[in-house]
């Protein structure tokens, strides 16, 4: 950031503190240049950004909607080594969740395989494996969402939709919806059974735009799937890819409303970064720790470190000035009046 003023001026310091969402700046002066100088900076203070984890009495149901046509058989093998990705962290955060499988062949029905699951469910993990092992035997006309607006309708699964829940729909299907009424139309009725802020649609669908391959399976785009994902703000992962574990793993997060992203309201000097979890220092690592992703300017924790609810979360750091007029980077500069500690 280059400032230039046109005669001698206070050298100066931002002091800012990010409460979630919110950022407040105050500019102080710190010292006196002299009369005459023509020099003029800024030194930079910790910022330090509040959040507190979420989660705390949420409870979700959760429709799981697999495509069972015959072009499947790879996705579905994935699926089912992937799932024990979501099935770990509904029992690391001790959701409480309800849980049912139907199909996108309309002509099967909308009886959720294996019956409505939930925490108190016996053998529960065999139990989700066998509700998402759907076959490969259904209709090539796959209705994604007509099946899952008929499955969560109380008249066909009692008891499903529990009063208050939130309304998590997962589609994981090689083609896109060809179901008869627009995508609109089916978010409005969700909406209307389960409430305006309640319902979050996430796909493992065909890329957009043309779809996807990999190995030995292929899959057509999913636009109707991904529209209904980025209107309700869910999670989009690609059916062909090899590994579905880590959008499955994060939309168990989302369904038992934990983050393990902090978005940061500055952009920090990476190397100051400073995090502590319910004032407990922790350590930065991939694995069971914490790394900072430039690309959403986000502080993002793995494995036994994502907080739990109600904790709060402290970031420190140093603001990232920029490059000045000279071409030096201040994230770059020594001799910063910050009291936070590198690591």
């Amino acid at each position: 950031m280059g400032l230039h003023p046109t005669r001698c001026s206070q050298r100066h310091s931002w002091a800012t503190v990010g409460v979630g969402a919110l950022l407040v700046a105050a500019l102080a002066p710190i010292i006196s240049i002299g009369p005459g100088c023509t020099d003029y900076g800024y030194a930079q203070l910790t910022v330090t950004d509040l959040f507190q984890q979420g989660g705390v009495d949420q409870y979700s149901d959760v429709l799981i909607v697999v495509d069972n046509s015959a072009s499947m058989v790879e996705e579905q093998a994935r699926l089912l080594a992937s799932f024990e990705s979501f099935t770990s962290v509904l029992d690391t955060t001790r959701a409480n969740f309800q849980l049912g499988v139907v199909t996108t062949d309309a002509s099967a029905g909308v009886a959720m395989e294996s019956g409505v699951l939930n925490p108190d469910t016996e053998d529960l993990s065999n139990m989700f494996l066998s509700a998402i092992d759907v076959g490969t035997g259904g209709s090539r006309t796959e209705q994604g969402l007509s099946q899952a607006l008929l499955a969560v309708n109380p008249a066909n699964n009692p008891g499903f939709m529990r009063p208050g829940a939130a309304l998590h729909i997962l589609i994981v299907s090689d083609e896109d919806d060809q179901s008869d009424e627009s995508v609109d139309f089916y978010l409005h009725e969700f909406q209307s059974l389960a409430g305006q802020d309640r319902v979050v649609v996430h796909a493992i669908v065909g890329d957009l735009p043309e779809g996807c391959a990999s190995g030995v399976s292929a899959a057509s785009p999913g636009p109707r799937y991904i529209e209904a994902v980025d209107y309700t703000g869910g999670l989009n992962g690609s059916v062909c890819a090899d590994d579905y574990g880590p959008v499955l793993e994060r939309i168990g997060l989302d369904v038992a409303a934990w983050n393990d992203h902090f978005e940061l309201n500055a952009i920090p000097r990476p190397e100051t970064l400073v995090v502590r979890v319910d004032n407990v220092l922790m350590i930065q690592r991939d694995q069971d720790g914490w790394y900072y992703s430039a690309g959403t300017n986000s502080i993002i924790f793995t494995g036994r470190a994502i907080p739990r609810p109600a904790m709060s979360i402290e970031v420190d750091y140093e603001l990232d000035l920029g490059t000045d007029d000279s071409g030096s980077s201040g994230s770059g500069s020594s001799g910063s009046g910050s009291s936070g500690s590198g690591i």
